[in-house]
């Protein structure tokens, strides 16, 4: 399918655009539907960050490009909650693609970059000043000492991609749903940024850490994994077996268990139930479906075991969502 191509400014002029009189800095921009599709953001501007939430219905695939002024300034904080993204930047030539529920935080001494869009994408990115990013790091320990130093030397920073782990989705709700109003409703969300970062960092340096304990992977097994993680994100609601996963990618049982631990810091079965239960979360909060039908869809024949399964994860009773 052929690829559009589509400059965010001249998207930016079919925006309507809305500021919420009780929460300064807070905008709603929505664009209406397009021959390219639809994009919505809800952007919340702080003193040291810039928080979007966004969601883009494209029709086919097509390719977004950014002019960003402020970005030599600035680590990025990218999460995709659902669908599939990519970025590129245009001097470095470095890409990169994030699916449901994976992150990354990058920075680059560069202004212009694009992003791919190829289904329906919900996201959160986040800007946060570089400066003062950096002054929140530890210098006594190694790997935020060489991440500080790398960020003051305007030193290219690329780290994930990484599992959205329940905590930090816990984050993103609690930001994306919180009912304050005004000055609270934006210390809240300040509060929540940096809780989002500390768990951000904590992540990476564990897998640096366990990165260094592990035998090293080939290059192909790598790609393997992948593919197998990107087959996962589309076919979660599918009944599967590690015997069928084997045959599938042309691994052994132990290889593909151990090699995607240690690879995704996850269990094959523990990934497939949190996309499964996230994608309920998402079905009963947004699209109002009912238990049972939500059940049904996430792959669940009996609705009880998937309450059980549901209220393990969110501490509550899907029907109390």
């Amino acid at each position: 399918m052929k690829t559009q191509t589509l400059s965010y400014r001249d998207v930016a002029t079919f925006f309507q655009q809305t500021s919420v009189a009780d929460s300064p800095g807070l905008m709603k921009r929505v664009s209406g539907k397009q021959p390219w599709g639809t994009l919505e953001e809800k952007i919340l501007s702080g003193d040291h960050y810039r928080f979007m939430e966004y969601a883009v219905c494209p029709v086919g695939n097509f390719r977004m490009q950014y002019q960003e002024e402020q970005m030599p300034n600035s680590i990025n904080i990218c999460i995709a909650l659902q669908g599939e993204v990519g970025v590129t930047l245009k001097e470095s030539g470095m890409s990169a693609v994030l699916t449901g529920l994976r992150h990354h935080s990058m920075y680059a001494y560069e202004q212009e970059y694009d992003l791919i869009v190829r289904k329906n994408i919900h996201g959160i990115h986040i800007a946060l000043d570089r400066e003062y990013y950096a002054n929140l790091l530890c210098d006594n320990d190694r790997w935020t000492a060489s991440l500080k130093e790398k960020l003051l030397r305007r030193e290219f920073v690329m780290h994930g991609d990484a599992v959205l782990e329940n905590e930090m989705q816990q984050v993103i709700r609690t930001i994306s749903n919180n009912t304050l109003s005004g000055n609270l409703r934006k210390l809240l969300i300040e509060a929540k940024i940096l809780e989002l970062v500390a768990l951000q960092i904590s992540q990476f340096m564990a897998v640096e850490k366990a990165r260094g304990n592990i035998p090293k992977l080939k290059r192909n097994d790598i790609d393997t994994f992948h593919d197998l993680r990107i087959y996962l994100d589309s076919h979660f609601t599918e009944d599967t077996s590690l015997s069928s996963l084997s045959r599938m990618f042309a691994l052994n049982e132990f290889k593909l268990k151990k090699g995607f631990k240690d690879l995704f810091q996850s269990t094959v079965f523990d990934y497939i139930y949190d996309l499964r239960m996230n994608h309920a979360h998402h079905l009963l909060m947004d699209q109002r479906k009912f238990v049972n039908e939500v059940a049904s869809e996430v792959g669940y024949k009996n609705p009880n075991h998937f309450s059980t399964a549901f209220k393990r994860k969110f501490g509550v009773c899907p029907s109390d969502i």
